[in-house]
């Protein structure tokens, strides 16, 4: 979804109906330190690999590499 000509990702809550928006980061960078925001689990990490839709995050410790997509990833 694009506001003001800008990416951004809708939020919905189930509870209450409430709507709202966050920007889709567009400065991000390798070795930035990020969140992860997955249906299951919330994941911190380093961006590993940055692509114009995904990126690669390797676990705070090194222990896990995984790609997500770009707009599910939040500068920390």
């Amino acid at each position: 979804m694009t506001k003001a000509g800008h990416d951004v990702v809708e939020y919905l809550c189930d509870h209450c109906a409430h709507i709202w928006s966050r920007p889709v980061e567009d400065d991000l960078e390798v070795y930035d330190v990020v969140r992860v925001d997955l249906p299951d689990a919330t994941h911190y990490g380093t961006a590993w690999q940055v692509e114009a839709d995904r990126v690669q995050v390797r676990g705070m410790s090194g222990d896990w590499l995984l790609w997500v997509e770009r707009w599910r990833v939040i500068i920390y």
